[in-house]
């Protein structure tokens, strides 16, 4: 790995955790702003441009809120993570999650993530989810 790749991948590194904790925390702006212009998240179907994405954020949450006085509160921890260096200007990562709720382990999988050098950031060009396990308590199954 180059000194170059070196401090690539701690940048990318600080980008992966930014947008997760501002996915929790429901920042928009601050989710939105981790991904390229024409960025796409993929779910079941793919939320294109950063516009869309931050209109997607400040929607509806896709995890229902509890009910009956139970906290509330997800929380995505970023485990093994690799780092790809497909050109000067790109990467690709694939990132396991684990997510705790009021539940406890609640669900995990991982990312797979397509990386693009913008300036001096490196931003998330498309991002692909997959869960893995959840939880017969999950929040996810409210």
């Amino acid at each position: 790995m180059t000194d170059a790749q070196v401090r690539a991948l701690a940048v990318i590194e600080q980008r992966l955790a930014a947008c997760t904790q501002a996915g929790d925390a429901r920042k928009a702006d601050a989710y939105a702003e981790c991904f390229t212009e024409d960025g796409v998240l993929q779910l079941d179907a793919a939320i294109a441009g950063r516009e869309a994405i931050r209109a997607w954020m400040r929607g509806p949450s896709v995890i229902p809120q509890p009910g009956g006085g139970v906290p509330g509160f997800i929380s995505h921890h970023l485990t093994t993570c690799r780092v790809e260096f497909t050109g000067e200007d790109s990467a690709s990562a694939r990132t396991y999650w684990l997510v705790t709720s009021a539940a406890g382990l609640d669900h995990n999988g991982y990312y797979v993530d397509a990386l693009r050098r913008v300036g001096d950031a490196w931003l998330i060009a498309h991002r692909r989810p997959r869960t893995l396990w959840i939880s017969t308590a999950s929040v996810l199954r409210r």
